[in-house]
């Protein structure tokens, strides 16, 4: 009985079963109003924690099967290992173990920001001072408004100075081109010229940023390794 249980949870079979019962959920949760829409305002646990469970239903269901899905990656990857060491080229034998890796670590980070995540937006002018709690501040110097042909901005940046232990560094600020500090993000959303130049910001706090960043690496590796070892041309070393 437990070598059953065993083999149905460390089964590609379920795997895919599971992944396709997560995206399900979340095609079922697009339909669902209401509360749904202050899901993007704060992070998730804090969501979940005030919403009604008749708008967070999907959700809960999609938490359970990712659970079930990390310890079937888990699983696999062991049973991998132990029945293809010894048999399998390196590279063949690592390459679904990288993919897997990757994914582990991009769900980690989703669970870290879903915990700690912060976002805040506000309006600023020139001279706004954002201040953080570890005494450190960010300084709006500038903002700036470019019209295009038709009147409307095309382009907009903010000059901002940021402070901290008596040291000071500038930057400017554009659309997809935030500005970092002590890990908060700062992104510069729109600014309105007239009657005086305006700026909307979020500031964003991910813990998960990083976690994110290697999974997807080790997910790009695991592709590129397992690509190369399907058209039997291994990477070299």
């Amino acid at each position: 009985m437990i070598r059953k249980t065993y083999a149905f949870l460390a089964s590609l079979s379920l795997g895919l079963w599971l992944m396709g019962g997560v995206m399900a959920l979340l095609a079922a949760g697009s339909f669902v109003g209401g509360e749904q829409s202050t899901l993007n305002a704060m992070p998730l646990f804090a969501w979940l924690g005030q919403a009604p469970f008749a708008a967070s239903w999907w959700l809960w269901g999609a938490l359970v099967l990712l659970g079930f899905l990390v310890l079937n990656t888990v699983l696999c990857s062991v049973e991998t290992l132990r029945q293809g060491w010894g048999e399998r080229r390196l590279l063949q034998l690592l390459a679904p173990q990288l993919m897997h890796l990757g994914f582990l670590l991009i769900v980690l980070a989703h669970l870290l920001s879903a915990r700690g995540a912060e976002k805040e937006a506000m309006e600023v002018a020139e001279g706004s001072v954002l201040a953080f709690p570890d005494g450190s501040s960010v300084r709006v110097t500038a903002l700036t408004a470019t019209p295009g042909p038709m009147g409307m901005p095309a382009d907009f940046s903010a000059g901002i100075v940021a402070t901290e232990g008596g040291r000071r560094t500038a930057a400017t600020v554009r659309p997809n081109h935030p500005f970092f500090h002590n890990g908060i993000g700062i992104y510069l959303k729109h600014v309105e010229p007239f009657p005086f130049p305006v700026g909307y910001v979020e500031v964003h706090r991910e813990p998960g940023a990083g976690w994110a960043l290697a999974g997807a690496l080790f997910f790009t590796a695991g592709n590129v390794a397992l690509l190369s070892v399907r058209r039997g041309r291994p990477l070299a070393g």
